[in-house]
């Protein structure tokens, strides 16, 4: 089969489209027959060299995320699947035309949904779900801060946000063409966070106070600076670290306001996550949900992706397909 490899760390050039065997499905595992395969931010880490929490062995395959056909089983899972289509995680990586990955991970793929709006939906939907409600405790009336809101997960947190009865929602976004998405997408005010004291702005034009909650992805001196944009009492989910900086947090900046912060990551809440993504799969059917595609691209074209969301220049997300 045809698949998107690389040998070494670097560039989104070590990138390759080269021949490999097609992989076979183990015990509790399904083959897929890839359609689609989303890419995302830790893609662009592992790749990248920098940190990054998972790490497979080189030559690797990259992306996790896919949209496919069942095309064979593994002992232990029911014949039945075979020839079903699914979206799901799978291990032995998705910019590829055929991938595999525990049955366990490949849930049935929305009908009546187009195949690239569920790929930019669903999974990101979910993971902006469990970031406002379950790990930030969301409560209906309540201000909210969305950084980055001009990328693909920054779009849904606003418009899940509006969904879930949150107040106002501020957003920030690094150039002008982004903040004009996210306005698209439902925020109330927009602000450029990379301009000094911006947090001074958000805070007056919430009337005076800071925001009840905070979704925090860059890292680094945005991450200092959003502690100042939360209430007293409030509180900030980081959920990324764009900046790829190490953070210390002064205990002073927490316990003078009685801020909490937490952290979030997908794979730690799974009830929760099966009843969002029921709830947003809802939600892209009767159109409340309007995710982003930023570009569909060949396998050949992986490097081409893989800048674009480095340079923070995608505005969506940006799906492989198994073609080139």
């Amino acid at each position: 089969m045809k698949a998107v490899r690389y040998h070494e760390k670097g560039a989104p050039e070590v990138m390759r489209v080269e021949e490999v065997e097609t992989p076979r499905p183990d015990a509790d595992e399904a083959l897929v027959r890839v359609e689609a395969a989303a890419v995302h931010y830790g893609d662009v880490l592992s790749r990248s060299g920098a940190y990054y929490p998972v790490q497979r062995p080189l030559p690797t395959i990259p992306g996790w995320e896919v949209l496919g056909v069942v095309e064979a089983v593994g002992d232990g899972v029911d014949e039945a699947r075979v020839g079903t289509r699914v979206m799901g995680s799978v291990t032995s990586g998705a910019y590829a035309e055929y991938a595999v990955g525990p049955i366990s991970g490949l849930k049935p793929a929305p009908e009546g949904l187009d195949p690239h709006v569920a790929m930019a939906g669903v999974q990101l939907g979910v993971t902006a779900t469990l970031i406002l409600t379950t790990t930030g405790r969301l409560a209906p009336g309540e201000s909210v801060w969305v950084s980055a809101a001009g990328g693909a997960l920054g779009s849904l947190a606003i418009q899940l946000a509006k969904l879930h009865g949150a107040g106002r929602v501020y957003a920030g976004a690094s150039s002008e063409a982004k903040r004009a998405l996210a306005l698209e997408a439902g925020a109330d005010e927009v602000f450029d966070y990379t301009r000094a004291g911006w947090s001074e702005r958000v805070i007056a034009a919430n009337g005076g106070a800071g925001v009840d909650l905070a979704l925090e992805t860059v890292g680094g001196d945005v991450f200092y600076e959003t502690l100042e944009v939360v209430r007293a009492g409030g509180r900030i989910v980081n959920y990324g670290n764009a900046s790829d900086t190490d953070s210390p947090v002064n205990p002073r900046a927490l316990l003078r306001r009685n801020l909490t912060p937490s952290g979030y990551m997908d794979g730690f809440h799974t009830a929760a996550a099966d009843r969002a993504r029921d709830e947003v799969i809802g939600y892209l059917r009767d159109g409340r949900l309007r995710p982003r595609v930023g570009g569909v691209h060949a396998m050949s074209e992986a490097p081409a992706a893989h800048r674009a969301v480095q340079d923070r220049t995608a505005a969506g997300k940006l799906i492989i397909v198994p073609a080139g």
